[in-house]
């Protein structure tokens, strides 16, 4: 049990609940409530994932097809992964000696496209407690580049159970150190979009009691907490809540209810993407050991739905996949919503965003133009996975610049592609570029030729402007002879608008 002690702190053997009831019976007890019964199927995910020894902290990966979860089967506390068969789980194994050392690990969160990492580390050397939170970076097929998080997130008292938002900025975690409410206390640090975390805040306190509060999980819709709290108003030793970020802060917290929780401990919630799995880990009796994990089918109590966008990222030419770094930006409000890689191997990327709105998604690779474009996510396309792929080129690119119809001055929506436009120039500082101006097929043939060529000349001036040397640019308006769709329809006719920015000489 000492693995517990270290790193979950709370986990207590069923025989020892008795002798903590009649040691603690003059603390102050926590409300018992008559628990909302939901129509939950709960049943342990069994085969050979539960061992006869403690197995929790489920986390499944985007595609729900891989589990990583925390084991003391060999003896140590360590982090684990299994893969989703046909009837079962499969291929269970540790996860290599990159993560798991001679110490303690265990309580992986991992971002929807698996480039990042963070767990729980003990008794590693430079560690500033006994438990720190490490962060570990996905490359060539294997968990590279590991680091302690530092100071501005880890403390010299014990730090655990992290768990990042889907867009990679926001950190969750367990702390014992000062300043909290109680004994356990759940924090949060915000990322950078340089990758660097800032100093941890606690959540308050309509979240932390003057209990023990463990186990946070953060939805895919960014603003859904479920955590765990021995405090709260309850049933059970551990409960698991639900909470909701707002622009006020944190709703009050929700009992999952029963049968999710029992009167034993529940905690460590995560749930699949896209659907209404609810994994678990509980001590109550049946297991095959004195912790397992359960699967409660359906979460009545879940987040907002979201859409998961998928795709692939490959080369225009050769059709190969290009690892890229890809940033998703919200059209309504300009701000960054995510950034996410595309895997090296094969390409492929997973974001996960908000249906009903508009962003714009941008990509980025060594040896390749930027690339940008409109991306409307449907309404009706909540809980539901689309596709967007991504073709990369190492010469033309579509800028995505807007004008007043009929005119050639430049929206203030159209500075953020240009802007990119410049860096691209000032980092290749030996290309030069031909800025090609292009219509639909509306008006006559000499009048679009004008427009056209006003409109690039429009995208040179602002590239002069921001310090781009004028003998390396060019503008020439090519009208309607050019067009990339039809010009029969709204879409077709909005897709041949545009200004090309296209590579000339290296």
């Amino acid at each position: 049990m000492k693995h517990f002690a270290r790193f979950a702190r709370f986990v207590l053997p069923v025989l020892l609940l008795t002798w903590s009831a009649l040691a603690q019976e003059d603390a102050p007890r926590r409300p018992v409530i008559s628990p909302k019964n939901y129509e939950v199927s709960v049943r342990s995910i069994g085969g050979d994932l539960n061992s006869s020894d403690d197995d929790f902290a489920p986390l499944l990966l985007g595609n729900g097809r891989v589990l990583y979860f925390t084991s003391n089967r060999g003896g140590d506390q360590d982090i684990y992964s299994a893969v989703q068969g046909y009837n079962d789980w499969e291929q269970i194994q540790a996860a290599g000696p990159a993560l798991n050392t001679p110490g303690d690990e265990g309580g992986t969160t991992i971002t929807p496209d698996g480039r990042w990492m963070v767990f729980t580390g003990c008794d590693r050397l430079g560690g500033l407690g006994d438990c720190d939170l490490y962060i570990a970076e996905y490359i060539g097929g294997s968990w590279r580049n590991i680091r302690n998080l530092g100071a501005t997130v880890n403390s010299s008292a014990w730090d655990s159970q992290p768990t990042l938002s889907p867009d990679g900025l926001m950190l969750f975690f367990v702390s014992e150190r000062p300043g909290g409410s109680g004994g356990t206390d759940i924090w949060m640090t915000r990322r950078s979009y340089g990758g660097e975390f800032g100093a941890a805040t606690n959540l308050g306190a309509t979240i932390n009691s003057t209990g023990d509060e463990f186990a946070p999980y953060i939805s895919a819709d960014n603003i859904t907490l479920y955590f765990s709290s021995d405090t709260h108003p309850g049933i059970g030793g551990q409960d698991i809540y639900r909470s909701r970020m707002t622009d006020r802060g944190w709703t009050s917290p929700q009992h999952i209810g029963t049968p999710i929780n029992s009167e034993y401990d529940d905690y460590f919630c995560s749930l699949r993407l896209n659907s209404d799995d609810l994994y678990f880990a509980s001590n109550r009796p049946g297991g095959s050991g004195d912790l397992d994990i359960y699967l409660a089918v359906p979460n009545p109590l879940p987040p907002s739905g979201v859409t998961t966008v998928i795709g692939q990222v490959t080369d225009s030419r050769s059709d190969s996949p290009v690892g890229a770094a890809l940033t998703v930006r919200d059209v309504a409000s300009n701000k960054i919503m995510s950034t996410f890689y595309s895997d090296e191997v094969d390409g492929n990327y997973v974001a996960v965003l908000q249906p009903g709105k508009s962003y714009i998604i941008t990509s980025e690779a060594p040896g390749y133009l930027f690339y940008s474009e409109r991306f409307d996510v449907p309404a009706d396309s909540e809980n539901d996975m689309i596709r967007k792929d991504i073709s990369m080129t190492r010469d033309i690119v579509r800028l995505l610049v807007y004008f007043d119809f009929d005119k050639a001055t430049l929206q203030p929506a159209s500075y953020i592609d240009l802007d990119r436009a410049v860096d691209w120039l000032k980092a290749n500082a030996t290309v030069k570029v031909e800025l090609a101006g292009h219509t639909d097929n509306v008006g006559t043939r000499d009048y679009n030729k004008k427009l056209s060529q006003d409109r690039a000349q429009s995208v040179l001036d602002y590239l002069v402007q921001k310090g781009v040397s004028p003998p390396r640019l060019s503008a020439r308006g090519y009208g309607m002879e050019s067009p990339i769709a039809t010009n029969d329809t709204d879409e077709g006719r909005a897709l041949n608008r545009r200004v090309e920015f296209r590579v000339v000489s290296r």
